[in-house]
């Protein structure tokens, strides 16, 4: 498939060579891959009749089903950009966005209640695409070097951001996944991340760039319909975020194990997974291939470590994927040779990174260099095995009188004791070190805090120094929706 520039020209490819392939399903609805093709083709001329213009930003708001995909590939072939948003967006924030990238049309279940818009249903749309009477016009496939989505993400400055995607780098993003996790084209992938996250939508392209097979479900909500999608697809792969993981555990990880002999791989991304999760999905699955991968929604997947397989690297996050190449520099952005003493900060040099933010030059400046480069906050180096290793993010990192100390190795420590419900670690300022670390920890029901008993726990398996003397006890670690702690409200708790 290395001779298509887009996602929708490798659908109208696989619509030609495996025309009966199942290529989308969620619990009520599913498509083959001709059927698909014709329905992205009718959605791109019912978009143009309903006043979509050529290299238009159309939002698009809707869940984890075959007619949200089915929308931004209408969208995409009709010479747009799609914007997905989450499903429980507001009107006024979708008045905002809108507002920012000079929308006038949105596509959902139901209409903004917005003045001057183009309200287009995503229900009439989908209905549209189903009927075999409907008209559908020839459209040519979009230049690789256009704009195929805007993603909004908070990102490593704090200020909401809109991602500029070419289809160029969805095809590079494509091919990282596929070579990262060995990824097969008879795979059917069940995607529990929200569609409308770079990881959720980036993994279903890949799947439909491969011919392979996506099904989609909301999370975790309902058991019984996780369950069904897996013995009714037999699905082989699942993509995760770690929260949505930690739910399935919850819920009945000894059920979820008997899928040892169908799973060929489960892989993580958005967030790190703890240590503790790591073990336990190595013992639930021994036949399985287990990924976590590295990456941001302005690179995609850009490492990924195989953590049944190499799970004894501490501080691993694994080996570069094939479209990227890891570079590491100071804080004048030039390229140095890192060690763990002396980190570097990540960066990521290749095709699959992101055009810029959206309208906002000075802050694409702050990560982006002129020839394309994407650097991080994430201070680590490369070890002589080939692999990464990640400190952590500058500010995280505690440097201790010159002693980096990553807060996750603490944390990872500290979540196998029994008392510990979760925990988070930040740097505080010390007279004599410069910096010490703080634990902040929220308890398991039924135990009180015994600061005596956790130092003595640490101290068996930690450097004395990595010990905090500093503990709050507080009811829950502020985490966001895939499960990152959100440090910042920490350190503005402490301050």
């Amino acid at each position: 498939m290395n001779d298509v520039n887009s996602i929708v020209e490798a659908l109208s490819v696989n619509a030609e060579k495996i025309p009966n392939k199942l290529a989308l399903a969620d619990k009520k609805n599913s498509v083959t891959y001709a059927q698909l093709w014709e329905m992205v083709q009718k959605g791109a001329t019912f978009l143009k009749h309903q006043g979509v213009l050529k290299d238009e930003i159309v939002i698009i708001r809707g869940g984890n089903k075959v007619e949200f995909i089915i929308a931004v590939l209408s969208v995409q072939l009709a010479g747009g950009t799609a914007c997905p948003t989450e499903k429980a967006i507001k009107d006024d924030r979708v008045s905002e966005i809108m507002e920012f990238l000079g929308s006038k049309t949105y596509i959902a279940d139901k209409p903004a209640a917005i003045e001057n818009i183009n309200n287009i249903s995503l229900k009439e749309l989908f209905k549209y695409v189903k009927e075999p009477e409907s008209l559908m016009e020839s459209f040519p496939f979009p230049n690789p070097e256009a704009l195929s989505e805007i993603l909004f993400t908070t990102g490593t400055t704090g200020k909401s951001k809109g991602i500029e995607v070419t289809f160029a780098c969805n095809i590079s993003i494509a091919q990282n996944v596929i070579d990262s996790v060995d990824m097969g084209a008879d795979e059917v992938e069940l995607m529990t991340s929200p569609i409308n996250h770079s990881l959720g939508i980036r993994r279903t392209y890949t799947a439909i760039y491969l011919g392979s097979t996506a099904v989609l479900t909301e999370g975790f909500k309902f058991a019984n319909s996780f369950y069904k999608l897996l013995d009714t697809y037999q699905v082989t792969a699942i993509t995760f975020v770690p929260a949505i993981l930690e739910q399935v555990l919850a819920d009945n990880a000894e059920k979820f194990a008997t899928y040892n002999q169908q799973f060929h791989y489960i892989q993580l991304g958005s967030a790190p997974l703890s240590e503790t999760n790591k073990e336990l999905l190595v013992k639930m699955f021994p036949d399985v291939r287990l990924y976590n991968t590295y990456g941001a929604t302005e690179s995609g997947c850009t490492i990924i470590l195989e953590f049944s397989k190499y799970g004894n690297k501490h501080k691993c996050i694994g080996r570069t994927t094939v479209n990227t190449t890891v570079l590491f520099v100071n804080d004048e952005r030039e390229i140095i040779e890192p060690t763990p003493d002396n980190p570097g900060y990540l960066s990521f040099k290749g095709s699959m990174n992101m055009k810029g933010y959206h309208k906002e030059p000075e802050i694409t400046a702050e990560v982006m260099s002129d020839d394309g480069i994407v650097y991080t906050n994430d201070l680590g180096y490369l070890g002589e095995d080939g692999f990464v290793y990640l400190l952590g993010r500058v500010g995280e990192v505690i440097n201790m009188g010159g002693i980096k100390i990553a807060p996750t190795e603490i944390e990872e420590v500290v979540m196998k004791h029994p008392m510990i419900k979760d925990c988070a670690c930040i740097p505080i300022p010390d007279a004599i070190t410069g910096e010490a670390p703080k634990l902040f920890v929220a308890l398991n029901d039924g135990y009180e805090f015994d600061q005596v008993e956790l130092s003595r726990y640490m101290l068996d398996k930690l450097e004395s120094l990595k010990v905090p003397k500093v503990f709050e006890v507080i009811d829950e670690i502020p985490r966001t929706f895939n499960g990152k702690i959100i440090r910042k409200d920490l350190k503005n708790r402490n301050s």
